[in-house]
């Protein structure tokens, strides 16, 4: 069987989020759950709900799902996509308070199109975050967070609404912003 290198990292990254999850229960006492949405994903019209649960006393696991599901074009722009982000994050402190680092991925499927262009297709990409919740109240936080990593994106490349080729013909690998948030966090204790 052949696997390609993204392939072969995207199993990597999934098989170590998968054993750091199984070793943070070990000492998982009083759970936390919050339930939050990014105020930056609204700037591309694209809403988003996003849960975090405590794992251990410094650790968490978030998956968050965003779309722009609107296929109405603006003016010579239209732009839809779907997206889940699943996040291991490690607290300094505690849980969904002050500094943390992550492993940050995000998979989905997009279409793009600018004048007379299209680009569509799927997306897999993985990186590291960093992050500060500033807690606001019992039950409030503000999160803002700033990621870098790798994105592989295959797909359709074309000019033309009516040339769009028979196979793919856009495989790339590049380096993508894998975070921007600003997120509003209710948090139930």
């Amino acid at each position: 069987m052949h696997y390609s290198k993204t392939s072969w990292m995207c199993r990597a990254l999934f098989a170590v989020m998968f054993v750091c999850v199984l070793f943070s229960f070990q000492d998982a006492s009083a759970q936390r759950i919050a339930l939050k949405t990014n105020a930056l994903e609204y700037l591309t019209v694209s809403p988003n709900i996003t849960m975090e649960a405590r794992l251990s006393r410094k650790m968490s696991l978030q998956v968050g799902l965003a779309g722009c599901p609107d296929t109405r074009p603006m003016g010579n722009y239209k732009f839809t996509n779907y997206r889940i982000e699943p996040e291991l994050r490690y607290w300094f402190n505690r849980p969904m308070a002050k500094h943390f680092v992550a492993l940050s991925t995000t998979a989905g499927t997009y279409s793009l199109m600018f004048k007379d262009r299209y680009i569509s297709g799927d997306m897999i990409a993985a990186g590291i975050s960093y992050g500060y919740a500033l807690v606001l109240g019992r039950h409030w936080n503000v999160e803002f967070e700033l990621g870098v990593g790798v994105g592989s994106f295959k797909g359709y490349d074309y000019k033309g609404e009516d040339n769009k080729p028979a196979e793919k013909n856009m495989n790339k690998v590049l380096p993508v912003p894998i975070r921007a948030a600003v997120s509003f966090a209710y948090v139930f204790k």
